[in-house]
């Protein structure tokens, strides 16, 4: 009978402490799974809205930034030492009356300001511009008119950028940086350059050609005949000319300078523009995609959260389970010890 209770009491604590270490362990288990279940759950809601987002957005969206330049962009500006002339086209223009008058009006206008703003610095050995021949050099209405005409330029984008560019090209004539260059060639004086260039002249020689057969006694030894050729002999020479101090540039060059430099600005920053908005524009057709299986990811997240769940059910029905039998074995013995 005492080997038999001992051993009773023996398997008593045993099972005691599997239950204590089981129910530590269960514990431990339901506190990481709640702990999982809310980052799964938090990282769900963290897909679904930025997928939400994403999708939501449209390529059509995005416009292009408005490129402008400033006038002290252009101040600095000047004509490299060689010039292409651009022949200007010629054919009579073929466009509404309102955008006929419109270059017109802005020739007009332009003409003005290079008149008042340049043209009193020039020189006296400097030509004269007239308005035709300003129209010519700086505008070209009549080749801008016929590209109208056949839709290859685009008249309110163009007059944009005309009336933009007189406005800049009128605060840019008022900087003293530009005062002072077109004051600098007024006062300026031509003054001797000497320069050294590589060229080359032709010179005779006197030789012997072996294959040559124009002389009587050719076959003679040394076989051929004497012959002259002409030789590129290279030399330098010193070249003088007059030229204004380095620096100085002429008010029409400066003038040219400064609507040249307008006009690459502006090329450059439209062209950067349309850059970032096609950049922009592909980034949210990418992630519309991403968008699409960050959702799917989201869904297989909440899946996986509701199985999470179902486990976590499972063991607190086991846990409460065990108690309610916990609980009547209880009541047994107590009901035992009471009889």
């Amino acid at each position: 009978m005492l080997h038999e209770h001992v051993g009773r009491g023996w398997r008593d604590r045993f099972s005691s402490a599997l239950d204590r270490a089981e129910g530590i362990y269960l514990r431990i288990l339901r506190a990481v799974i709640l702990v999982i279940a809310t980052l799964m759950i938090g990282f769900a809601i963290w897909l679904a809205v930025s997928s939400v987002y994403k999708m939501s957005r449209s390529p059509e969206s995005v416009t292009e930034e408005q490129a402008s330049v400033a006038a002290d962009e252009i101040t600095n500006a000047e004509m490299p030492a060689k010039k292409q002339v651009v022949a200007q086209a010629n054919a009579e223009p073929v466009a509404s009356p309102e955008q006929q008058r419109f270059y017109r009006e802005f020739v007009n206008r332009y003409y003005d300001l290079y008149r008042t703003r340049f043209e009193p610095f020039r020189q006296s050995e400097d030509k004269e511009l007239t308005r035709d021949e300003f129209d010519d050099s700086f505008i070209s209405s009549q080749a801008r008119l016929e590209q109208v005409a056949k839709g290859d330029l685009d008249f309110e984008a163009d007059r944009a950028d005309l009336n933009s560019l007189l406005a800049v090209m009128t605060e840019a004539s008022e900087r003293p940086v530009t005062r002072e260059r077109l004051q600098r060639y007024k006062v300026a004086r031509k003054v001797r350059v000497e320069q050294t260039v590589q060229r080359t002249r032709t010179e005779y020689r006197q030789g012997w050609d072996n294959y040559s057969t124009a002389c009587a006694d050719w076959y003679y030894s040394p076989v051929g005949c004497p012959v002259r050729r002409a030789v590129q002999v290279p030399y330098t020479e010193t070249v003088a000319s007059l030229e204004f101090p380095k620096g100085t540039q002429s008010h029409i060059d400066i003038f040219r300078a400064f609507q040249q430099r307008y006009f690459d600005l502006l090329g450059e920053r439209r062209e950067s523009s349309a850059q970032k908005a096609e950049d922009e524009r592909q980034g949210i057709i990418a992630g519309k995609l991403e968008g699409e299986l960050s959702l799917m990811t989201a869904l297989q997240v909440v899946g996986a959260f509701l199985a999470l769940m179902f486990f976590f059910l499972l063991i607190a029905i086991e846990r409460h389970q065990r108690r309610m039998a916990e609980r009547i074995e209880e009541n047994a013995v107590s009901a035992y010890a009471s009889e």
